[in-house]
């Protein structure tokens, strides 16, 4: 089948190929004629990054034929800063050649450190071309206006530049670049009918898959353990390519997973709302009809699985007499199986004829008959088992193999086709490469699943592949471990999720007692460790300072400002140094929601307001406080106006605005609690130790309620739901709960998925309860937990995980299903 070898490649590529959307589409006139495959890195930070910790690529990066991809672009990692280009990858009768096309600079590491090179400048044409000699390299780079090209071949950089004035474009790649989602890490596209020769030289084989389609356009995404691609195939409606079969058709719902044997490592089904479309398109792909054809007219899915070694067909009809009365004119013998009737067959009849573009040149000696669906077998016994399992109900559709696949892809195809890791070995054997078989048969791929999908569309396929941990699903309602993360030190911090700019997936990052920040990814994996000099203050911001995407982490420890970079990097000019410490918690403010960042760092009575340079606000006059400052001052918006809030040791309420001038002139003294002020009902809202609660509007009207809340109470608020921890007694809204006595933490209300959560920790007793906005507990909870937790979704499949502290050194995630 096609679609699994090309499958193969484009996975070979995808991973092999690693080391903003561009504003016009001249890129494109750099690529060469007789480029293969393109493929669109869009952020070599974040690609690296994911490649790191993902496990597919980490299992078969140091197989053949994976490695020899990577010496072919080996001449890449003499460049750094590389941020987005296009890689293309084509070849002739002698090698495989290599293009890299960006707008960066190609600023090369240091080359004095290295013994063996050569560096000359040559000139062709109106252009300047350096030849490089590196080690056993030798490459080409020259600058074509605001682009920079390296190339692994003088005469294909010759080439292309001869023809960069031929304005002769690619229209079908032109629409690919600009639908590709940019937004992903890398995009690919794969010329079809220039690629047989490169395919044959990666593969070492000689199948011909130039006759599948014409073009495919991929966006790629990566997770630990996830390998996505999708996007769109196109054909050439005029040629005999694989893909026209389907022209015109559309999709069906696959249902005959019901009666797939559970124990197979492969099944593909081939669905069709028409055969008679499907027919029609044959007799145009091989130029030959046949006359029963019309005998399958009623078949709506095809379906072609192995079970112990031997061919299984299955066709789903919704009616069955004409089939049925061709086969009791075909069949030789009859016998009563488990209230089925099996029957045998003549030799090499020819029903299977219409069917062998999808199927192959196979022929079946058995069949019966189960609902509407027709069962083919080469023998009796494996007919009678297929029987006796669907009868049992110990079918494929049971399996977790199915289930992850299902979650994964969408319910209806043209083509699909989902194999264990055996069963993509098998046939990677069978009918693609025996060396990529073996380098995934070296790996360590064993839990994992292989699905690929072909969805017709009106002039165009949507193409899915997959490669997924296949991992037990879980039960609705439930309350499930993902990961623990065990430390060699006791933590001093609580774990706070932090978004992947890449992904858009949450990670973890924590502090130990030894004042070691680590950052955690999405599957449990430290990714990385540093060691700073003192304890985060409070709770670490996300920002994106170069408004690029890209977001870092700003905070204050006792006695310093920082700003990281997603590697744990210190992004200058903003590590700074405060003698005497005792900061608080670092404030970012963004007024407008444009990222132009104020940075505010209080300590005592000084207040510093620093903007994206790291610079000191002029223009902000609030430089010192009248009495010790508390807490991070805290910024709120009501309509136009900005306030900047500030709670003093002296009992004062300052509210300023931007430039430091006072907006509200608050009246009175308090006795501050220690929860944050919150917005609640447009209203300045906060507690006092002597458990009253306050409100002040934007004019400074006052007015409070006597809640005779304890010293140690908690509050938490959005603009609507307040929440009030007092003693025993959760209040959400107007609501109350009484829960066990215990020792409880504040109450910390989450807005995900458009649901409001409200949790609160009971430390003495290890409880964790989570409620909705209307009071009413979460099922499965409470659960076993010592500390606050942070909520997310940190997957982005609106299912619900949290994350806590549950050992002195160690961290664990749980997932609500």
């Amino acid at each position: 089948m096609r679609f699994t070898y090309l499958s193969a490649i484009i996975l070979l590529l995808s991973i092999s190929c690693t080391s903003k959307k561009e504003s016009k589409n001249s890129i494109l006139d750099l690529i060469p004629s007789n480029a293969a495959i393109i493929l669109r890195i869009n952020d070599f930070e974040t690609l690296n990054s994911e490649l790191s910790t993902n496990e597919i690529y980490n299992s078969i990066k140091l197989e053949k034929p994976f490695v020899d991809i990577k010496k072919i672009l080996s001449p890449l990692h003499y460049f750094s800063n590389k941020t987005n280009g296009l890689i293309t990858l084509s070849a002739d009768s002698t090698k495989i050649d290599f293009t890299y096309i960006t707008t960066d600079s190609l600023n090369h590491i240091n080359f004095d450190s290295i013994t063996n090179k050569s560096i000359e400048t040559q000139s062709f044409k109106d252009y300047n071309i350096t030849k490089y000699i590196i080690e056993k390299d030798t490459f080409y780079s020259t600058l074509v206006e605001e682009h920079a090209v390296l190339c692994s071949s003088k005469l294909l950089l010759q080439n292309l530049l001869n023809s960069i004035d031929s304005n002769i474009k690619n229209e079908s790649l032109d629409k690919f670049y600009n639908i590709s989602d940019n937004e992903k890490v890398a995009n690919i596209w794969i010329n079809l009918e220039k690629g047989n020769l490169l395919f044959k030289k990666l593969l070492f084989d000689n199948q011909n898959i130039t006759n599948f389609t014409s073009w495919i356009s991929l966006d790629l995404t990566l997770n630990d353990s996830e390998l996505l691609l999708n996007g769109i195939a196109a054909s050439d409606t005029d040629s005999t390519q694989f893909l026209n079969l389907f022209n015109g058709t559309k999709p069906i719902e696959n249902d005959t997973w019901n009666i797939v044997p559970r124990n197979i490592n492969k099944v593909t089904s081939y669905g069709l709302d028409d055969f008679k479309k499907y027919s029609h398109n044959k007799q145009l792909h091989d130029e030959s009809k046949s006359d029963l054809d019309s005998l399958l007219n009623t078949v709506e899915e095809i379906v072609i699985t192995e079970y112990e070694d031997e061919s299984v067909l299955f066709l789903k009809t919704y009616g069955t007499a004409t089939l049925l009365d061709y086969i009791n004119e075909e069949k030789i013998a009859a016998e009563e199986f488990s209230s089925n009737e099996i029957w045998e067959l003549k030799p090499n009849i020819e029903i299977f004829e219409p069917l062998s573009p999808l199927i192959g040149e196979q022929s079946f000696k058995y069949s019966s008959i189960i609902e509407n669906t027709f069962v083919f077998s080469q023998t009796q016994g494996t007919l009678e088992t297929v029987i006796t399992k669907i009868k049992t109900g110990d079918t494929f559709n049971k399996t977790t193999l199915y289930k992850n696949a299902e979650n994964k892809l969408t319910s209806s195809s043209s083509i699909l086709s989902i194999s264990n890791y055996e069963g993509f070995v098998g046939y990677l054997n069978k009918s693609v490469s025996s060396a990529l078989a073996n380098s995934f048969k070296e790996s360590k791929l064993n839990d994992y699943l292989f699905g690929q999908q072909i969805i017709a569309d009106a002039n165009f396929f949507h193409v899915n592949f997959l490669i997924n941990k296949n991992t037990e699903v879980e039960e609705q309602n439930s309350v499930t471990s993902a990961f623990e993360v065990q430390f060699d030190t006791d933590l001093s911090s609580l774990p706070q999720f932090v978004t992947n700019h890449g992904s858009g997936r949450k990670e973890i990052i924590v502090q130990d007692q030894e004042n070691n920040l680590y950052l955690i990814s999405s599957s449990g994996k430290i990714l990385w460790k540093k060691q700073l000099n003192g304890s985060v203050q409070g709770k670490i911001e996300q920002v994106d300072l170069f408004k690029n995407g890209k977001l870092q982490f700003a905070f204050t420890t006792n006695n310093e400002f920082l700003i990281l970079d997603r590697n744990g990097n210190e992004v200058a000019p903003f590590t700074k140094n405060y003698s005497g410490g005792n900061l608080n918690p670092l404030a970012v403010f963004d007024y407008d929601g444009r990222k132009n960042y104020r940075f505010v760092v209080t300590q005592g009575k000084k207040v510093f307001m620093y903007n994206s340079k790291g610079e000191i606000v002029k223009g902000f006059t609030y430089d010192t406080a009248e009495a010790t400052i508390l807490d991070a001052p805290q910024h709120f918006r009501i309509g136009k106006k900005d306030y900047l809030v500030f709670k003093l040791d002296n009992g004062k309420l300052k509210i300023i605005n931007r430039v430091g001038k006072t907006r509200v002139n608050v009246k009175g003294n308090y006795s501050f609690s220690d929860n944050k002020i919150r917005l609640y009902q447009n209203k300045f809202t906060f507690t006092t130790v002597d458990g009253i609660l306050y409100q002040i509007d934007s004019q400074g009207k006052i007015s409070s309620s006597n809640l005779n809340l304890s010293k140690d109470h908690g509050m938490d608020a959005t603009s609507r739901t307040l929440a009030i921890m007092n003693d025993n007694i959760l209040q959400i809204r107007n609501k109350k709960i009484e829960l066990e006595l215990g020792v409880y933490s504040k109450p910390s209300i989450f807005y995900l998925n458009d649901k409001i959560y409200v949790s609160v920790t009971d430390i003495q007793n290890q409880k964790i309860y989570l409620f909705d906005s209307q009071a009413k507990p979460i099922p499965n909870f409470p659960v076993f937990g010592n500390s606050v937790i942070d909520m997310a979704d940190i997957n982005l499949n609106k299912k619900v995980e949290f994350v806590y502290q549950n050992q002195n050194n160690s961290i664990e995630v749980l997932k609500i299903q």
